[in-house]
């Protein structure tokens, strides 16, 4: 099980670390209110991004709501290997339960899973 902690280490923080995730992204999970982006990052520990603009999830609160849902669920979740992940909020998301939104978060990062273990079979 990975670290009950959400540190710095376990976060993007620069802009840089922004930019390179979008323009080099090698898996995507795209899902009409969701879009996770990621790139293997030759680390130990995956890092995760937040994008939850006010344009998709207009209130504070529902864009707080999903903050905490994603934080917790990343951090609960066993990636196959360390990679940085950019977490873009589409329209809607804020629209969706507590129970929802998670749902469709748990079932995200298993998608994701899925993929960089494919991934991981191709190259190897």
């Amino acid at each position: 099980m990975p670290g009950a902690a959400f540190g710095k280490n376990r976060r993007l923080l620069k802009s840089s670390d922004y930019t390179e995730v979008f323009d080099n992204n090698s898996v995507r999970v795209a899902h009409p209110n969701l879009l996770i982006l990621s790139q293997p990052n030759g680390t130990e520990t995956s890092r995760l991004g937040l994008v939850i603009g006010k344009k998709n999830v207009p209130t504070a609160v529902a864009r707080n709501k999903i903050k905490r849902v994603v934080r917790e669920t990343f951090r609960l979740t066993e990636l196959p290997v360390a990679v940085d992940l950019v977490f873009l909020a589409r329209k809607d998301l804020g629209k969706l339960s507590s129970a929802e939104l998670a749902a469709l978060i748990r079932q995200s990062w298993g998608r994701l899973t899925a993929r960089l273990n494919k991934e991981i079979n191709r190259d190897a």
